[in-house]
């Protein structure tokens, strides 16, 4: 028997048609009832909460005309603890809030099938051109490679530039854009392409979302940097969505922007589950209908079971380990996924001691451990041109 993967806890692509995938982030924005499949993790309630509370607060201000504010949401965390899914929430949430000022009155917690097109592509909203500068799976590595395709140290000025011409090649296929738009548009300029652009988006009455994905910097200052630049180009009803692995952020928010721009952040975190997590995920999975075969049923004694503590590292280790184990049972022709199963594969895989020495030492979480090279300088350069004219009317 061909080995097959069972479709249980991932995630549904365009048309719902298996394979459901895992690792894929949840897109609510694009996919129509991915919304439901959010399971209120212990700290994903707190962030969305937090963000929710803010979008109220600055939603109204986030207008596409000469006086309009933009916005800058930064989500860290460490890799699969479920940044580029809590990001990409967010979006969905800014666009809900544009288009039905009244959603942000609906309960948290929305119930598994209640979009009337599970798993359609959403149309494009009326009211924000959304911009997911490499994909809805948000991987930095088409920004970071060199021309050659090489992944290197990315330069900022490399960096900017490609996110401007993938921002202006999207907008260019927004309906009417191109008729409204001046010849800036295409300039090399920066500064006047993101004029017309902005302009152009301020007579279609839209605004505009961009959404980042984690970039490895080589060195705090091009971290600042790159922040500082996300944030003078949050504006005129702009806002960017951005990702980051860094989790030392926190500790250098306050030093990366001044007490008035920190009025146009937000910064939210993602971290390790807790164990009532274990339950809440499960239920999603129990409760959700119409998953394509091939797959398994979820038996009751599962909710009992005492998970084994390594797998509250993060949501994507607990989605694999499921995932595997629901793998298991169908290769096994078993109906249900059950306690005896799971027991079993805790103790198989069990982590060794020498499994936590193994990660990638060069990301430290300490703002004082960067390199030498970069100590004691102040990380406040933009490229020339974003730095000459940033106070430029």
């Amino acid at each position: 028997m061909p080995y097959i993967h069972c479709n249980m806890f991932g995630t549904p692509p365009v048309g719902g048609e298996p394979p459901w995938l895992p690792h894929e982030p949840l897109v609510p924005w694009c996919i129509e009832g991915h919304e439901n499949l959010w399971v209120e993790l212990d700290h994903v309630p707190v962030a969305v909460h937090t963000f929710r509370n803010r979008l109220v607060q600055v939603a109204r201000n986030i207008t596409p005309d000469r006086d309009g504010r933009g916005h800058l949401v930064v989500v860290s965390g460490l890799p699969g603890t479920g940044k580029s899914s809590l990001l990409h929430r967010c979006v969905h949430e800014f666009v809900t809030e544009l288009e039905d000022p009244k959603s942000s009155d609906r309960p948290d917690a929305e119930s598994p099938g209640e979009s009337p097109n599970p798993w359609c592509r959403r149309e494009p909203s009326g009211a924000v051109s959304v911009v997911p500068v490499t994909g809805v799976r948000n991987t930095g590595r088409d920004l970071e490679s060199s021309p050659s395709g090489h992944t290197e140290a990315p330069e900022l000025g490399t960096v900017i530039d490609r996110i401007f011409r993938t921002v202006v090649k999207a907008l260019k296929m927004t309906p009417g854009f191109a008729e409204v738009c001046g010849p800036e548009i295409d300039s090399p300029d920066h500064f006047d392409s993101w004029r017309a652009l902005t302009d152009a988006l301020a007579q279609l009455g839209r605004r505009l979302a961009v959404i980042i994905p984690h970039i490895k910097w080589e060195d705090q200052d091009s971290r600042w940097a790159f922040l500082r630049f996300c944030h003078q180009k949050a504006d005129r009803g702009v806002v960017f969505f951005v990702e980051t692995e860094y989790t030392g952020l926190e500790k250098e928010i306050d030093l990366i922007f001044d007490e008035a721009q920190l009025r146009g952040v937000t910064h939210l975190k993602t971290g390790r589950l807790d164990r009532e997590d274990w339950g809440r995920y499960l239920r999603l999975w129990m409760e959700l209908p119409d998953i394509p075969n091939p797959k398994v049923g979820i038996h009751d004694d599962l909710l009992d079971c005492e998970p084994a503590p390594w797998v509250f590292v993060s949501i994507a280790k607990l989605q694999t380990f499921l995932r595997e184990a629901a793998d298991e049972a169908l290769q096994a022709d078993e109906a249900y996924l059950r306690r005896s199963r799971v027991v079993l594969r805790f103790a198989e895989e069990e982590p060794r001691p020498d499994d936590f020495l193994r990660g990638d030492p060069s990301e430290t979480d300490d703002p004082a451990e960067e390199p030498a090279g970069t100590a004691g300088r102040e990380p406040n350069e933009l490229p020339d041109d974003e730095e000459d004219r940033r106070d430029e009317p």
